[in-house]
């Protein structure tokens, strides 16, 4: 088979799963991150993190360690925690640790008596507030400094990502690996209330808060709500692009309070994206099995990734609705066999691949060389591009997404701000501009709101 032949294969695959039509087998996705390729090249991991170019010396050779239909190189993006970036607006968020790993602490940036602020005006108080106390570089008080570091993070993660991007675009054309979705149908955003929780009132700060200030983290999740909308707002939506969102506050709540404070927004947001024909993928993190039943609430095609979890429980309930990933424990593929490690994958994949709407993953990702058994990755990989086959390909499977038929709420992720650009001020002082301008500025705010809140995520 031809390069060209593979890869339209493998496209086809992916084609086949995100349109609910049963695939020749289930296409195999793994990724190797920059820090593990950098560890097994003996590069120095200190430079490759500031000069991701580094690794295309080594790129060929990290594409033969495992076996993937798709690119198994991770460009530079948001979760490649670009040191760099984060170094020049001084941030507190996001802080190299000796070990060489870009960390979050936990940070607060907004105190307790500022929720009225929030929720009176969340861009404003983000802006104002939060982002001056997360990353100190863009403080209010040095606008030359704040201007100046502004534009050298966006400098660096332009050049990183430039760095990254054309090695992955050769290694895609020369191995025929899966083109990967349409531009701009991905995205990524948060939970309203994990937002809240996570760079504004931090872990122990919201939690106090669910007990004190109820009411009030109800009405900041629905203020911010329409941000995390236009946060992960793709400009191109597709059936195989998707918007990423990872979920951890949840399973440190009780019941009531994920029913009632969390679960309300979120399931907004996700339903007005289903009602655009935006798929989410969201990141289940701890373990979810208590609101399984709950989760049949998310739109149909949802790409759901378990960390913990019963595979059967997980199949039976959710399986004929969504699209099912992770569960697979990767510390086995430190501490097992070679056999134990496939005998586990034949497991899961008994259990999961029936009906289809299964794609295989771990339960999270490695980050460092010491994490995995390079041997036993390679096997794993090997044996489900043989083992995941399918017998009756082309029949359609699931439910499509959107088929609960969300309809489109033109005004949903629209909010107010003295930091948006108000037409009619505009227009009365430059009068001459022609009425097609005012789809550009808001394009611009959307822009701006995008870059702003990517430092807080």
């Amino acid at each position: 088979m031809s390069v060209k032949e593979l890869q339209q294969e493998r496209n086809q695959l992916f084609s086949d799963l995100f349109n609910n039509i049963i695939p020749k087998r289930m296409p195999v996705s793994f990724a190797l991150n920059p820090r593990i390729i950098a560890e097994y090249a003996n590069l120095d991991l200190l430079e490759v993190q500031f000069d991701y170019s580094l690794l295309d010396s080594v790129a060929d050779e990290a594409a033969q360690l495992i076996y993937s239909d798709t690119c198994p190189m991770m460009p530079a993006s948001l979760a490649s925690r670009i040191p760099g970036g984060y170094q020049a607006i001084d941030s507190q968020s996001f802080q190299m640790g000796s070990n060489g790993f870009m960390q979050h602490p936990e940070v607060v940036g907004m105190e307790e008596s500022e929720y009225p602020d929030l929720i009176a005006d969340p861009y404003a108080c983000i802006l104002e507030k939060v982002l001056p106390r997360q990353h100190k570089a863009l403080g209010l008080d040095d606008p030359v400094r704040r201007s100046l570091s502004i534009s050298a993070v966006q400098a660096e993660n332009n050049r990183q990502l430039g760095n990254t991007i054309p090695i992955m675009k050769r290694l895609i054309d020369k191995y025929g690996y899966y083109q990967g979705a349409p531009a701009g149908s991905g995205g990524f955003t948060a939970a309203p209330y994990d937002f809240l929780s996570d760079q504004l009132r931090s872990f122990s700060g919201i939690s106090k808060d669910i007990r004190r200030n109820r009411t009030q983290i109800m009405e900041a999740c629905e203020a911010l709500m329409p941000l995390m909308f236009q946060l992960g707002l793709p400009s191109n939506p597709s059936p195989e692009g998707a918007v990423g969102m990872p979920l951890h506050m949840p399973t440190f709540m009780r019941e009531k309070d994920f029913v009632e404070v969390w679960l309300p927004s979120y399931l907004k947001i996700v339903q007005q994206y289903a009602a655009r024909g935006i798929r989410t993928s969201p990141f289940l993190e701890d373990n979810w099995m208590r609101y399984v039943d709950i989760l049949q609430e998310l739109p149909a095609g949802t790409v759901m990734m378990f960390e913990y979890g019963d595979p059967k429980l997980v199949k039976e309930k959710l399986g004929d609705k969504f699209i099912i990933k992770g569960l697979y424990p990767l510390d086995l593929l430190k501490r097992g066999t070679k056999q134990q490690v496939i005998d586990k994958a034949k497991e899961i994949c008994d259990i999961m691949l029936p009906g289809g709407g299964y794609i295989f993953s771990f339960d999270k990702g490695p980050l460092m060389l010491s994490d995995i058994n390079l041997e036993n990755y390679r096997a794993l990989t090997e044996f489900l591009r043989d083992y995941a086959v399918y017998d009756n390909a082309g029949e359609s499977y699931g439910r499509k997404l959107n088929s609960e038929n969300y309809e489109i709420d033109p005004d949903f992720g629209k909010f107010e701000s003295k930091y948006l650009t108000d037409w009619d001020a505009y227009k009365a002082k430059y009068p001459m501009t022609p009425d097609s301008m005012k789809e550009h500025l808001n394009n611009y705010d959307m822009a701006s709101l995008r870059f702003y809140l990517n430092l807080l995520v």
